[in-house]
């Protein structure tokens, strides 16, 4: 009887094996019908996907003065997005305290939901004793929690149209902060197409990846994003570029068919977003195309840096005086090395000079035609003393004084290579100057006063394309110069002006405030001819002043 029931239980345990063996055969077979069996899927990589956003009514303490017209640029921004879109804040039942969305991850949720939008976007401003401040932040549908934030205080920003400016430094700063750059939009066998363009730096035969989020690495306190964990599933080599969109190939994939549309392309070398440009009435025209930007993955995070642009740009700005400025106020500290001899018809050549002679330069330019056309006005004066050293002149010290006085109207203009580097500010000026000595009545010099149309030509550029120091030269020619004496002449005068090349210098303190150093040399030479008033009369005489000049750029 035992063998019968050790013989029964080993055919059931037959059969139960047969039938395992049978349904994992046919679990492998339904399975190898599909032609693509790896799937991955990542919540959070869907979740962070941003095609559409919505803007929610911007905040300031100061009745709407800055928030009406920072809602139209983000508005306007949005717009006019290649990459996103926009959805209209909707009319909630209950009143909304963008402050709180921080804190309350369903409000933002819920108004996601009722947008069909995929991002969220804050605007607050605020002025206080510290100035004026700003934050824009980005929520998104990862449990309706804060991606990113930008922000930004100064003490002395209170202008709209330069608010308009951070924000839209900001806007562009959240999507170059984002751990993707673009996504696929498509896919047919191995092309595939790229919601990204030559706009962004695509370039012909290039080579990008393709990865998956599969972890957002949180601030614990903040909840901002403070990295990512990624898995890199293909490589593409792009065929065809248009300006906001590409095709591309794939070139090696991780499991076939693991590709699909809104796979994410990683940050990298020449891929960026291009940066919204506003006319002067704060309204965005366009895009300008990214330039090189260098991405610099930290083992969780790649971050994108834009030091080349930001650079480029800051030059940019410093040549043209600053845009939105109305002109520039220059104070200087001045030091002139000044000499003047003279040639008398009794043979002595006295001369006075002084090596080191203080004095203050005081110049104003204002625009007339946007950055472009300008006119200025500028004097420079140096007081100083130098001994007599003609025999039987009196008295033994001479009081000086050396001024020079200009006015003129020029134009500005600013080169730049295809390349966006080595930026050039070329100007042309045409004015009136007048330089005046005023001594000591003596018998060894005379007051004079010398003046001459001036055409002026400047050159200022980078000193490096990394370093914000600019240098620059400047020539000045002289046309129809005049020649006079006081209070008594040796004649007729006819003189002549030269100025060898000047030198100057400007470094960038803050966005109002440069410094500026100046090296000038003016040569001044006259003679004479007919009959005079003075009792000893000179044949001829010769003015050299060499100025340095140190001080600040106010542009305001």
């Amino acid at each position: 009887m035992i063998n019968s029931l050790v013989k029964q239980l080993g055919f059931l345990f037959l059969i139960l094996i047969c039938s395992f063996s049978a349904h994992s055969q046919t679990t492998a077979a339904v399975k190898n019908k599909s032609p693509f069996p790896v799937k991955y899927i990542s919540l959070v990589d869907q979740k962070i996907i941003l095609k559409t956003l919505t803007l929610a009514p911007v905040y300031d303490n100061i009745n709407g003065v800055y928030a009406e017209p920072i809602q139209k640029l983000l508005i306007d921004l949005l717009q006019s997005d290649k990459v996103w879109g926009y959805s209209e804040f909707p009319d909630l039942n209950k009143k909304i305290f963008i402050e709180k969305f921080d804190s309350e991850p369903n409000d933002v949720l819920e108004v996601l939901t009722k947008t069909n939008s995929q991002g969220l976007l804050t605007a607050f401003i605020t002025k206080g004793a510290r100035g004026l401040s700003a934050k824009l932040k980005l929520f998104t549908q990862d449990q309706g929690l804060i991606l990113i934030e930008e922000s930004f205080q100064d003490i002395n920003t209170f202008e709209i149209s330069k608010l308009r400016e951070i924000f839209v430094t900001m806007y562009h700063n959240i999507k170059s902060k984002l751990p993707y750059r673009g996504y696929v939009l498509s896919r047919r066998g191995v092309d595939v197409t790229l919601n990204l363009g030559s706009m962004n730096g695509i370039q012909l035969g290039q080579e990008l990846s393709l990865a998956q989020i599969l972890k957002l690495n949180r601030h614990p306190k903040l909840k901002t994003m403070v990295g990512v964990e990624k898995e890199i599933i293909a490589k593409l080599k792009v065929t065809q570029v248009e300006p906001y969109l590409s095709f591309a190939q794939i070139v090696f994939e991780k499991e076939t068919g693991v590709v699909e549309p809104g796979a994410k392309v990683l940050p990298s070398e020449y891929v960026g977003y291009p940066t919204p440009e506003m006319n002067s009435d704060g309204v965005v025209i366009g895009d300008s195309p990214a330039k090189t930007q260098i991405a610099v993955d930290s083992g969780e995070n790649a971050a994108l840096t834009k030091s080349s642009d930001k650079t480029a740009n800051e030059q940019k700005a410093i040549l043209l005086d600053k845009h939105n400025s109305f002109g520039v106020l220059t104070v200087q500290g001045v030091i002139t090395q000044y000499k003047e001899t003279a040639e008398l018809f009794s043979g002595a050549n006295p001369s006075a000079s002084n090596s080191f002679a203080p004095g203050a330069y005081l110049g104003v330019q204002l625009y007339v035609l946007k950055n472009k056309l300008f006119v200025d006005f500028n004097t420079q004066l140096n007081m100083f003393t130098s001994e007599n050293n003609l025999t039987g002149s009196t008295p033994f010290n001479l009081s000086y004084s050396f001024s020079r006085y200009s006015g003129a109207v020029g134009y500005d203009y600013f080169w730049q290579d295809d390349e966006g580097g080595n930026p050039l500010k070329l100007t042309a000026a045409l004015g009136f100057v007048s330089f005046k000595t005023d001594v000591t009545t003596s018998t060894a010099f005379t007051s004079t006063q010398t003046s001459a149309l001036d055409l002026q030509l400047k050159a200022a550029m980078p000193l490096t394309p990394e370093y914000p120091l600019i240098v620059g030269a400047k020539l000045d020619f002289y046309l129809n110069p005049t020649f006079s004496e006081s209070p008594v002449n040796s004649g007729d005068g006819k003189v002549s002006i030269t100025s060898l090349v000047g030198l100057f210098g400007i470094y960038p303190v803050s966005d109002k405030v440069h410094v500026r150093a100046d090296l000038g040399i003016t040569n001044i030479s006259a003679s004479f001819s007919g009959v005079g008033t003075r009792v000893n009369p000179s044949k001829s005489t010769s003015i050299q002043a060499i100025s340095e000049q140190i001080g600040i750029e106010y542009l305001f």
